[in-house]
């Protein structure tokens, strides 16, 4: 578990970087975008190890894309969800920028990207 919570560290650090009026806007963005995708994939297969939802991501329809938010707690009813400043930064009206939601309701949203996943992948 430590190492998941060393990851969910990194990932917030990473997103928490604003490019906006970098000169080097694109190329960084680009890299961040790239860091971002390899953590929450690392972040993903560890949780799946450890059999937790810690470490997971939960999106959120939002205009073209989603607002995209991190399980940074797991508690006994509840897990607290962490934003992430991700492709379009897109910030969840309900969630904002950090929220608690039911355990119930973010492992439901958890095991159904892991079961639409698993429908279309390569075998």
């Amino acid at each position: 578990m430590e190492t998941i919570r060393l990851k969910i560290q990194e990932l917030l650090q990473v997103s928490s970087v604003d490019l906006i009026g970098d000169k080097d806007f694109c190329t960084k963005f680009d890299a961040k975008m790239n860091r971002q995708n390899e953590l929450m994939d690392e972040l993903e297969t560890l949780a799946k190890e450890k059999k937790t939802i810690l470490g997971r991501t939960l999106r959120f329809p939002m205009a073209d894309s989603y607002a995209l938010y991190l399980i940074t707690s797991v508690g006994k009813t509840q897990v607290q969800l962490k934003w992430l400043n991700w492709c379009d930064a897109w910030v969840d009206d309900r969630c904002g920028y950090a929220c608690r939601m039911s355990l119930k309701y973010a492992s439901e949203q958890v095991r159904r990207v892991d079961a639409l996943n698993e429908l279309f992948s390569k075998k």
